[in-house]
C-alpha cells in the first residue's frame, strides 16, 4: 500500500487529540513511530513530492518541532518529484479546471467591483484623512478575503498541490489530505483520498491486526 501525503497530513489540529499529543512536535514523533510500524511490518510505503517537503520542513521548524523530530519523519518518507513529462490525465479533466478557472475569475471581478462601490460610497463620507485611511484599508483587507475565497477556495492553485496529485497518479497511490481542492481533483482522476484522521485510525489497526497475527504464529 502506497500512499502521498499533504502536508495537512502531518499538521491537521485534530490529530492531537487523536494521538493523545500535547504539541504539534509530540504529533510529529508518533505519527513517525506509527508510520515506521506500518513500513516495517506490513511494508506499506509513504511519499512527499520535494515541494511539498519543503513546505512542511518550513511549517515544522516554524513552529518549534525540532530537527530530531523532522528528520524521524523525514526517515520515514520517500521524497520523489512527480515525473511530470511521462505522467498523463485526461483531457476532460483539464477541460473542467480551465472551465472553473474561468468561472472563479469572473466571480472574482464581480468581488473587486464591489469593493470599488463600496469605496466610493463610504470614504467619501469619512471625515479625516485617518479614517479614510483606515476604513480603505478595512475595504483592501476584506477584498483580499473574498478574492481568495471567490477565486481559490476549493481548487488546486499551487504547484506544491499539484505534484501531490501527479505523484499520486504516477505511483496509483492514496493520498493523505484534508485539502478540498486536492480531494476534487483526486476525485476527477479516480484517485483514492482519505482524510489524516481516517489515516491515522488506519494505521492504529493495521499494527493491532499485525501485532494480533504475530501474537498467534
Amino acid at each position: 500500500m502506497v500512499f502521498v501525503i499533504d502536508t495537512s497530513g502531518i499538521t491537521d489540529p485534530r490529530l492531537r487529540e487523536l494521538l493523545g499529543a500535547s504539541s504539534l512536535e509530540e504529533v510529529v514523533d508518533k505519527l513517525a513511530d506509527l508510520m515506521a510500524i506500518a513500513r516495517i511490518r506490513l511494508g506499506m510505503n509513504f511519499y512527499m513530492p520535494p515541494s511539498m517537503f519543503s513546505e512542511l520542513k518550513r511549517f515544522l521548524e516554524g513552529n518549534n518541532v525540532s530537527s530530531r523530530t523532522i528528520n524521524k519523519l523525514a526517515a520515514m518518507v520517500t521524497v520523489k518529484a512527480p515525473d511530470k513529462v511521462k505522467t498523463q490525465i485526461p483531457a476532460i479533466v483539464m477541460s473542467k479546471y480551465v472551465e472553473e478557472i474561468a468561472r472563479r475569475l469572473f466571480k472574482g471581478l464581480r468581488v473587486a467591483e464591489e469593493s470599488v462601490r463600496r469605496t466610493a460610497r463610504e470614504v467619501s463620507s469619512a471625515t479625516t484623512s485617518t479614517s479614510r485611511d483606515r476604513l480603505v484599508g478595512k475595504i483592501i483587507h476584506d477584498l483580499r478575503q473574498k478574492y481568495r475565497e471567490a477565486t481559490r477556495r476549493g481548487i488546486v492553485d499551487t504547484v506544491v498541490d499539484f505534484d501531490v496529485v501527479m505523484l499520486a497518479v504516477e505511483l496509483k497511490a492514496i493520498v493523505v489530505t484534508n485539502d478540498e481542492g486536492i480531494k476534487r481533483l483526486c476525485e476527477d482522476l479516480g484517485i483514492i483520498v482519505v482524510d489524516p484522521v481516517t489515516f491515522i485510525e488506519m494505521l492504529k489497526r493495521y499494527q493491532e491486526l499485525a501485532e494480533k497475527i504475530n501474537t498467534a504464529s
